[in-house]
């Protein structure tokens, strides 16, 4: 028999049984290696970077779809190559194979469409793939029009238009039945729509963080920092707050917070914080970490540490690795944390005694070597420390002043005014001192002096060398002395530089600082 003869005989029915079944048998084996070898793989290529759960599912229901397709084709041949187009009209077995062959191949050829423009051409173009509750949209209205056609297709009597009547009938006794399930639903294709989030975000939502899994019709499989599921419906989700850790962009600021002792300067506990996040790993350099002083708290100086993180999968390693940092290093450059306890004082706190440090600061000073070494003694006794952070003016040009400064530790920029701006002009290290002539002669500041990093500096202020020089007043006379050798010696250094003479003798010099000390101090004799 020719191919001819063979088509017709299909078409007519008139086929043997032998025939039939050969022709259904060889129709069955041809599709499942066309099933095999074409359809499966190419549903796995286009969804190969799906998450292994949902890949797997979805080969599986395409591997079922395929079999019962390719046996429902085998029986839809063998019934038509061997009745004839009356005898099978009446059949329901190749009614239902034709019904059966229609539904699942159209399942396929859909699932194939929706691996292809719902996952791999998104990924091709860079962009996200289409949402799991759309594609389940898409595929059950599709499916729902392929068994349409189906039934119409193989039960050419049954009125379709009834059905779908009866099915809105239906419709709106399940919709009143499953009200909440039809909330998440919607509420689903709402979120879909909108975004807030998507499969691998890092969300809080009502006070719990979580990692963001996927989302189906009925809820949003978030997974804890415990490795907990939690499975929020998509009516919670739509009703809450969403706060989408990791979007817009993948930086994440962090924020700690940390108490640290009143005693530690807050430049350096800055500095020393701003360098342990700089070289933990996570922490990124730009933008660059920082350090906010916030409150002033009962026991402690509260800082709060701000840095950016990229990898917020490993927030809580790098935080915890910073915290470990900080103490070690604080521990390092003797700062402490305190406990939370309260000091209450009942009465003012007598100074401490004088270190040997501060007597030796106060015998370099040229002006009060003429003292003795008691009085320096009670000198030291009265002095004050004060401490000024980087950047700080500790007084300015043209100002008045009645203080005298020691430099103790740190470094004091001098500056003068020159042509509308300022100048430095020397830069003072420890064991330097400046303010003699505002506390002595009572003269407007002739600087300026700020500090260029954290300084620590002794104050010796009017009222404790008046009583000095009530005590001792020739040593007026020996300091007035001193005080116009350093002057004269200064502004003939000066003169040489410009080329003119001395305008004032060293004796007039010392007589004019001697009665403005007198002046100041009211302690001529």
């Amino acid at each position: 028999m020719n191919p001819s003869q063979l088509w017709a005989s299909y078409q007519n029915g008139t086929c043997s049984i032998s025939g039939s079944l050969l022709l259904g048998a060889l129709s069955s084996v041809l599709a499942l290696m066309a099933s095999v070898f074409v359809l499966k793989p190419l549903v796995r290529a286009f969804s190969r970077k799906d998450i292994p759960k949902v890949l797997q599912a979805r080969l599986r229901r395409t591997g079922f779809s395929l079999v019962v397709a390719s046996v429902a084709l085998g029986a839809y041949i063998a019934c038509h190559a061997y009745w004839t187009p009356e005898v099978r009209a009446r059949k329901l077995f190749f009614e239902v194979s034709e019904l059966l062959l229609i539904f699942f191949s159209g399942y396929v050829f859909l699932e194939i469409l929706l691996s292809f423009f719902g996952d791999f051409l998104p990924r091709v173009r860079d962009q996200a793939p289409l949402a799991p509750i759309i594609k389940d949209l898409v595929r059950a209205l599709a499916l729902i029009c392929v068994a349409l056609l189906g039934v119409k297709a193989a039960f050419p009597e049954v009125d379709i238009g009834a059905i779908m009547t009866t099915s809105a009938i239906l419709s709106v006794v399940v919709g009143l039945a499953l009200q909440e399930s039809l909330s998440n639903i919607f509420s689903g294709i709402m979120l879909t729509i909108d975004r807030p989030y998507k499969a691998g975000d890092w969300i809080e939502i009502d006070g719990k963080e979580g990692k963001v899994l996927d989302s189906n019709w009925r809820s949003t499989r978030v997974l804890t920092r415990d490795d907990d599921i939690i499975y929020v419906p998509n009516s919670t989700m739509a009703k809450g707050n969403i706060v989408n850790l990791t979007d817009p962009t993948p930086e994440h600021l962090c924020k700690r917070k940390l108490g640290i002792e009143y005693v530690a300067p807050p430049n350096k506990v800055r500095n020393v914080l701003i360098n342990v996040m700089s070289h933990v790993d996570g922490v990124l350099k730009d933008p660059p970490p920082d350090v906010h002083v916030v409150e002033y708290a009962d026991s402690a100086i509260l800082y709060e540490l701000r840095f950016w993180i990229i990898e917020y999968d490993r927030r809580v390693k790098i935080e915890s690795e910073i915290m470990r940092s900080i103490w070690y290093h604080l521990k390092r450059e003797s700062i402490s944390i305190p406990f939370p306890i309260r000091d209450v004082y009942l009465k003012k706190e007598k100074p401490a005694h004088h270190a040997d440090d501060v007597i030796g600061l106060l015998k370099k000073v040229d002006f009060l070597q003429a003292l003795k070494e008691a009085e320096i003694s009670m000198l030291a006794e009265d002095l004050s420390h004060h401490l000024f952070g980087r950047g700080e003016a500790i007084c300015k040009q043209g100002e008045p002043g009645s203080t005298f400064y020691i430099i103790k530790s740190g470094l004091i920029g001098v500056k003068v005014k020159k042509d509308d701006a300022e100048v430095e002009v020397a830069r003072l290290q420890p064991g330097s001192y400046f303010g003699e002539m505002s506390l002595l002669a009572g003269d407007a500041r002739s600087a300026t002096c700020v500090a260029l990093e954290d300084s620590e500096l002794l104050c010796l202020d009017r009222e404790t060398f008046g009583v000095l020089l009530q005590e001792n007043p020739p040593v007026a006379t020996a300091m007035s002395d001193i005080l116009a050798a350093r002057a004269q010696a200064t502004q003939k250094r000066l003169s040489e530089e410009r080329g003119t003479g001395l305008r004032r003798a060293p004796e007039e010099g010392s007589k004019r600082i001697l009665e403005k000390i007198w002046t100041i101090f009211r302690t001529k004799k």
